[in-house]
């Protein structure tokens, strides 16, 4: 006689149901847009994903029933951002499991925003650097940040706080590393600095980051980020 299965318990994760909503190129494209950690118009998202308006409307209730992502109202537009740094998070870690996309272009393997922190070999490289000097120090699941970083940030124009809903610092495997990358309130503050500065600047219509001469020699001098590291 067969074993019958076990009823779900209402506090059961229903996995099965998130792992429809992925199960979409589309739905895929679109969070793959929003992993820059901006809120995005329903209709450039849309265009950006390469489907319809009406199209990019039902996979967003789809999604906003799987609670991936939140949607703000701003005049008569609807602006689409990621939930929260976790959905980020879990994005870029199924990614690391996924079957590599020859559409994945070197420039967002070099660097890249993971939500608002910096990823690909790019924020590797950062990550390495900044333990090396010891303004990070590796603890479980997280990064512990030292009082040298905490200074370095301030000085730059970007404090971070001890206490915050947000951890404050935290590692988020890199999908096209395969090792991890500094994401948190400390890792979104090293993100700001550099864009602030300049020494990366954004690729149009991606969330690739392209490194300046500026950056390159600011990186090397003030993070000591090997030259080696970043090509």
């Amino acid at each position: 006689m067969p074993r019958r299965a076990r009823p779900r318990s209402p506090q059961d994760p229903d996995v099965t149901s998130l792992a429809a909503v992925l199960a979409d190129s589309s739905r895929n494209a679109m969070l793959d847009v929003l992993l820059d950690g901006k809120a995005h118009p329903i209709g450039a998202l849309a265009r950006r994903s390469g489907v319809t308006a009406a199209t990019a409307s039902s996979h967003l209730r789809r999604m906003l029933s799987a609670r991936l992502v939140v949607v703000t109202s701003v005049g008569r537009e609807r602006h689409v951002r990621l939930a929260s740094p976790d959905v980020a998070e879990v994005l870029e870690r199924l990614a690391v499991l996924a079957a590599p996309q020859r559409s994945r272009t070197s420039e967002l393997r070099f660097a890249r925003t993971c939500y608002d922190h910096l990823a690909g070999a790019l924020g590797v490289a950062v990550r390495v650097a900044l333990v090396d000097r010891g303004w990070l120090h590796a603890t479980g699941d997280s990064f512990e940040p030292a009082p040298a970083l905490f200074t370095w940030l301030a000085a730059r124009g970007h404090p971070v706080a001890i206490a915050g809903r947000r951890p404050l610092s935290r590692s988020c495997l890199d999908w096209s590393e395969r090792v991890p990358h500094v994401a948190g309130r400390i890792g979104a503050a090293i993100a700001n600095v550099f864009l602030d500065a300049a020494w990366v600047t954004r690729v149009r219509g991606t969330r690739a980051l392209r490194l300046t001469a500026r950056g390159r020699d600011a990186i090397t001098k003030e993070l000591g980020v090997a030259g080696t590291s970043i090509g």
